[in-house]
């Protein structure tokens, strides 16, 4: 029975230690919506035609700098559009569900707009 109550603690740990950079943040909303593009919309949501997904995007928006830093949007904003994409997986390896991503698409215009897309 113990074992079962550390579990959430263990979990709360886990997620615990120093905010990630705005650049590390940033990379990872552009690899997960990267991972995203095969699904209806997305490319036309990002408008990347034929280009490289993630060398265009971190081309827009800066943040393959180190240095980068969110202003507009506010990071608590990408923060918060970021949830549905990680909601089934936070292994950034792992593509986000499509529902997920057309959430973001449909509720984030301003972050979808930061990526250079309409």
């Amino acid at each position: 029975m113990r074992l079962l109550a550390l579990g959430p603690l263990a979990w709360g740990f886990a997620c615990s230690g120093p905010a990630a950079p705005d650049a590390a943040l940033c990379q990872d909303v552009i690899t997960r919506m990267c991972l995203a593009r095969t699904c209806a919309g997305v490319n036309d949501a990002l408008a990347l035609g034929t280009r490289d997904c993630q060398s265009t995007l971190q081309e827009r928006t800066g943040c393959a700098d180190d240095g980068f830093a969110f202003s507009e949007p506010s990071r608590e904003r990408v923060l918060h559009c970021r949830l549905p994409l990680v909601s089934k997986s936070t292994d950034p390896g792992h593509a986000p569900a499509c529902e997920d991503v057309a959430q973001t698409v449909k509720d984030c215009p301003d972050v979808i707009g930061f990526l250079g897309g309409q």
